[in-house]
């Protein structure tokens, strides 16, 4: 496939390709451009004539566009899903269920952007002003930047270009290197449901490169970027720059705690469903559970049990459990992490393994609090780091002394307990018995500390992405 600058379907400048694979196979599925920064400036200049344009649409007519897109991609489903689990890797009900999820994110800020409206305000609250009549309004920004990561691209694609298309904006998107092709796919179902040519631009390539030179452009007035928080840092301060607004979903070590009282088994389902999605490449999945002491063997054998008739395989075939990393360097780096927890003291239960390049066992550790992987170490990859505790106070401790707080958990059949740890624990969303993989397309979904700046969600984001004016009128009253 082609990058997609003004409509045309373009090569890089130099020539350069990216190789897209299928990891479980290591067949090469497709090459896409490995773009320049001259190709992404053109996007760029592209984009501003069509943001003039886009803003200038009644908000009816780009309703009816994106819905018109939502029905084409429901149309395209089977094509869609097939694609981006065999160039993703995960499981093709997974990628079933994004493409769903992708349409329901676009129908949300397409109905909800025919309700972002202003305000008439009488003046009169104020001395010398009991005359004047303010009316507010909001506006698109601009230009907006969308950095999109491997792990759920059709659907992080939705909420970025879904805000920013649905809010009057051009949107110039950026998709991951590793698979891009779903991304490209729908960009082109965009243009043909009615989007103008200049109004979305899909720029393939390298992010240190082309997605740098975008994210730091004095030329855009947004960046939305998912992914690493070392990543999202740089994006900040080159943001800061230029003034540009910055919106950061980054990195997460989400804590799940289990209590005496909690439904066990609902915990354990919810901990390997969450784990085991997209082959444990989820920011909010369940990364560290802590299981209270008197029912904490129990847990771990129960667990360990299940996870052992978990199949590895083609994601694309059925009875698979666990598809491939999104790469064989992805799943070197958690067979690394798993390698480092137990040179720390961690006893290894189950797997451990990394088999076929990019394949990695569903393994379990015993861990304690003093660990990186208790802390601040991510592992994106099925990997249940385990840990007992006595009380709840040591428990929302433990789950705090993370600089990262995107998503929480706790099982307690105590609603006192429950409401507890909802206040005490430090996390953008705290799910009561339910998983941390959890994300509502209404939900203000962001976190905390080093998991980012902003939120993301069918109201919020549409907020973030314009801005007010006000018109005054003058002696009116």
């Amino acid at each position: 496939m082609q990058m997609i600058i003004n409509g045309e379907k373009r090569d890089s400048a130099n020539g350069k390709v990216i190789e897209v694979r299928n990891m479980a196979t290591q067949e090469l599925i497709d090459t896409v451009p490995a773009a320049t920064v001259e190709d992404a400036q053109e996007a760029i200049e592209v984009a501003q004539l069509g943001a003039k344009i886009w803003s200038q649409t009644p908000v009816y007519q780009r309703v009816e566009t994106l819905n018109r897109f939502c029905q084409m991609l429901r149309a395209n489903k089977d094509e869609l899903a097939r694609l981006l689990s065999t160039e993703n890797g995960k499981l093709l009900v997974q990628a079933e269920g994004e493409i769903d999820t992708a349409a329901a994110i676009f129908e949300g800020f397409a109905s909800e952007s025919k309700r972002l409206f202003g305000q008439t305000i009488p003046l009169e609250i104020q001395p010398g002003l009991e005359k004047d009549l303010m009316i507010t309004k909001r506006e698109p920004l601009g230009v907006v930047v969308g950095i999109i990561p491997f792990n759920f691209p059709a659907e992080l694609f939705s909420f970025k270009a879904g805000a920013a298309l649905a809010s009057g904006n051009a949107f110039i998107v950026k998709p991951p290197e590793d698979d891009p092709l779903t991304v490209i796919r729908m960009v082109e179902l965009l243009h043909e449901a009615g989007v103008p040519k200049n109004v979305l631009q899909v720029v393939t390539g390298y992010g240190e490169e082309v997605g740098d030179y975008l994210a730091k452009s004095p030329s855009i007035q947004a960046v939305s970027f998912t992914g690493s928080t070392e990543v999202g840092t740089m994006i900040a301060q080159n943001g800061a720059k230029n003034l540009s607004r910055v919106f950061l979903e980054l990195g997460a070590n989400d804590a799940t705690i289990v209590c005496e009282d909690g439904d066990l088994d609902a915990a354990i389902d919810f901990a390997i469903a969450g784990r085991l999605l997209a082959s444990g490449q989820v920011c909010c999945s369940n990364k560290r559970i802590l299981v209270e002491k008197p029912i904490y063997d129990e847990f771990k054998a129960k667990l360990v049990d299940i996870l052992s008739t978990k199949r590895i395989g083609n994601q694309l075939e059925e009875g698979t459990d666990v598809g491939p990393l999104i790469n064989e360097g992805a799943a070197i780096k958690v067979e690394k992490q798993i390698e480092h927890t137990i040179g720390q003291g961690a006893k290894l239960i189950l797997g451990g393994r990394r088999v076929n390049e990019a394949f990695i066992e569903p393994t379990v550790l015993e861990v304690t609090k003093d660990m990186d992987i208790a802390k601040d170490m991510e592992i994106f990859g099925p990997v249940f780091a385990l840990m007992p505790f006595e009380t709840q106070e040591e428990a929302i401790e433990i789950v705090n002394q993370s600089n990262f707080g995107l998503n929480s958990s706790i099982f307690t059949r105590d609603i006192t307990k429950a409401m507890d740890a909802g206040n005490k624990i430090q996390a953008g969303v705290v799910s009561i018995n339910g998983g941390t993989v959890y994300r509502p397309i209404c939900c203000a979904f962001g976190g905390y500390k080093k998991s980012g700046i902003g939120r993301e969600g069918i109201l919020y984001t549409l907020e973030e992405f314009t801005q007010i004016k006000s018109i005054v009128l003058r002696g009116v009253m």
